[in-house]
């Protein structure tokens, strides 16, 4: 490293620093670290597998897999490195525009993280004492999912600023070598196939236990919004009608 403008990989360092304590920090409070906590989704995929089995899917995917998936999407950051020696250590307006552009997803998955937080917290105290915490509506906390804020928009706003992490740091990577596309796009897709899957995953488990679940996959966008309908993802029409048709019954 000595002699090689720095500045990208510095800008990077920070970033990642950012990009860590939002995840650390909101596994911590959902309790993720302490003794015997793990994903919900592997007690659920117990139940279709054997004992075995799941033991070589936690060897070969939970255990390896992973660990070079989070090596492979950030392979970009060595192209970065070596451009930069190429171009100097001149941090550019482009430079400034993905950096910043990576930050603001970060902030996007830490709002809708504590969104989703807040409407948890609040169905637990509803289900507890049966009473609506304030800024909160009824039918909301029945339907067991949160469907407000970033969450009307997408049905996973925080997956959604996860992936666009790693393409954002990929196209950065294309932009300071001059190239539509180079070999480290190998981790970005890897990732973005990985959250397919575990979103299809995630989805199936949920559909089953809230019988709404299906209307608002109708309604609104797995990551990005859609734009094709005027249907809103708050199901905030429904409350109208209902408002509606108890007037006229009065």
């Amino acid at each position: 490293m000595v002699g090689l403008p720095t500045q990208r990989l510095d800008t990077l360092l920070a970033f990642s620093g950012i990009w860590s304590t939002r995840l650390t920090y909101n596994y911590w409070r959902k309790g993720g670290y302490t003794i015997g906590s793990e994903d919900y989704r592997w007690e659920v995929l117990r139940k279709y597998i054997n004992a075995p089995l799941f033991f070589v899917f936690n060897v070969l995917f939970i255990s390896l897999a992973q660990s070079l998936l989070l090596f492979s999407i950030t392979m970009p950051t060595y192209v970065l490195l070596l451009a930069s020696k190429i171009t100097g250590n001149d941090h550019t307006t482009a430079d400034l525009i993905f950096s910043r552009a990576l930050v603001g997803v970060v902030l996007l998955a830490f709002f809708a993280d504590g969104q989703q937080w807040n409407y948890q917290n609040a169905k637990k105290e509803y289900l507890k004492t049966a009473k609506v915490p304030p800024k909160f509506q009824q039918e909301d906390l029945d339907r067991g999912f949160c469907v407000s804020g970033l969450w009307s928009w997408s049905r996973h706003p925080n997956f959604a600023a996860e992936q666009s992490v790693w393409v954002i740091l990929y196209q950065w990577s294309c932009y300071v070598t001059n190239t539509y596309f180079n070999w480290t796009i190998v981790g970005p897709i890897a990732y973005l196939i990985l959250f397919q899957a575990s979103t299809w995953f995630t989805e199936l488990i949920t559909a089953k236990k809230y019988p709404e679940y299906a209307e608002y996959q109708q309604r609104v966008g797995k990551f990005l919004p859609k734009m094709g309908t005027d249907l809103p993802g708050d199901f905030s029409d429904k409350r109208i009608e209902k408002s509606s048709d108890g007037e006229a019954m009065n």
